[in-house]
């Protein structure tokens, strides 16, 4: 597939006038990435903006200036993206020039964009001293909780090919310091929840995840106690039995799944499947292949929609990997047939199906290997909601107030 000849952001809004011309700019500085300039990143960390110490995927770089939270376009729409590692497709540039944003690509300015603002809580301290901003870490209207900062398939070198997920431990551990542990205390993540919903209309979700730890006497057994006890500290700051919250977690079996609903005040449960074909899942994610395999993520999903009921259980898939070689698909076509079939699959039974635009990161299973065009994603988001639609299904957990990560949710938002 050469890029040399693929249509732009300008050229898809009008060949596909159904998709809003903003959507198809997120999805392609979700793919492209961004690199700031020095006007604009002075201006990200200033105290409006500036963004938490350290996160899940901190580096060298970012220790030298926090990269601000997410990119929000003129409508509302949230981009989770950041520097590139990409050296096959050139980064969109964000200027800052008389006190305002712009995005552009090739010297064109674009359009005009901004940052989410800095939340509140950061900057303080719980009861044990831990900052807060090591703890949780901010979208637009969400709330993320990563209560145990490490993963297990590394332990084995059978993590997923794609994933960035704490790849530079001792950058993270040095920038948190004294403050940085495995496991994060139940009562820093409450008092952390406490102080981050003390901010008015800031937060409508909370999401948690974490590495997978596949340790106990019964698989995942020591993962699904942490969860229970970490969901059980956060329910106490509210009054209802269930708060709007997601948990992205490995595929458990339904009795453990069952003690999360029962247990917590958990709202819905999303084990990504990552990759629906067969053969790819084995390669790219070697870790779930061997915890329990591919069969098995997709039987979790389907039994939680039991528990949970339909639509509030997710499975989200990185759109891009299928197409890494030398395995992986070498058509657009092949690509958004075996996804359709996916969506098709979850989505009558009552699972939603999301795409996830896939940059290839350095320190990944997949740096250097080529992305599929954006005429690739744009398709594919327009073809996902229309299925979804078909059987009822609306992304409510993961629509562009809860998360921002996905197009083709934002997409729903016409329906």
């Amino acid at each position: 597939m050469s890029h040399n000849q693929e249509s732009g952001v300008e050229a898809l809004s009008e060949k596909y006038a159904d998709v809003p011309r903003l959507i198809i700019l997120k999805l392609d500085l979700q793919r492209r990435g961004i690199t700031l300039s020095d006007a604009a990143a002075d201006a990200t960390c200033t105290p409006y903006y500036r963004g938490p110490e350290v996160t899940a995927f901190s580096t060298k770089e970012t220790a030298v200036r926090p990269l601000p939270g997410p990119i929000l376009l003129r409508d509302g729409t949230s981009v989770l993206t950041g520097p590139t590692d990409s050296t096959l497709l050139k980064p969109y540039t964000v200027d800052y020039i008389d006190g305002k944003f712009y995005v552009y690509d090739n010297g064109e300015r674009l359009d005009e964009v901004d940052f989410s603002p800095r939340p509140e809580f950061y900057g303080k301290l719980t009861s044990r001293g831990v900052p807060m901003e090591s703890i949780a870490w901010s979208r637009p209207q969400r709330l993320d909780l990563y209560p145990y900062r490490y993963c297990h398939y590394w332990d084995t070198r059978e993590q997923c090919k794609f994933c960035g997920f704490f790849t530079d431990l001792k950058t993270q551990k040095q920038l948190a310091g004294d403050s940085y542990a495995k496991i994060v205390h139940p009562e820093d993540l409450f008092e952390t929840v406490r102080e981050a919903i003390k901010e008015p209309g800031r937060f409508s979700q909370i999401n948690l995840t974490a590495g997978t730890d596949y340790s106990g006497e019964v698989p995942f057994e020591n993962e699904v106690k942490r969860y229970v006890e970490v969901l059980q500290a956060i329910g106490r700051n509210f009054k209802t039995r269930r708060f709007p919250s997601q948990l992205i977690a490995p595929a458990y079996s339904k009795q453990q799944v069952k003690r999360l609903y029962d247990e917590t005040g958990l709202s819905s449960y999303c084990p990504d499947i990552e990759v629906w074909d067969k053969e790819l899942f084995k390669w790219i994610c070697p870790g779930k292949e061997k915890w329990y395999g591919r069969d098995y993520w997709i039987k979790s999903a389907l039994d939680a929609v039991e528990i949970f009921g339909k639509g509030n259980v997710y499975t989200n898939f990185v759109a891009g990997v299928e197409f890494v070689q030398p395995h992986g698909f070498t058509s657009i076509e092949q690509a958004l047939d075996s996804n359709f079939e996916a969506c098709e699959y979850f989505s009558k039974n009552g699972v939603v199906y999301l795409s996830i635009v896939w940059r290839p990161g350095r320190g990944t299973g997949l740096a250097g290997q080529q992305q599929p065009p954006l005429e690739y994603y744009v398709r594919l988001i327009r073809g996902l909601v229309e299925i979804r639609k078909h059987y009822g299904l609306a992304s409510d957990n993961d629509d562009f107030k809860h998360c921002g990560n996905h197009g083709d949710s934002d997409l729903e938002r016409l329906n």
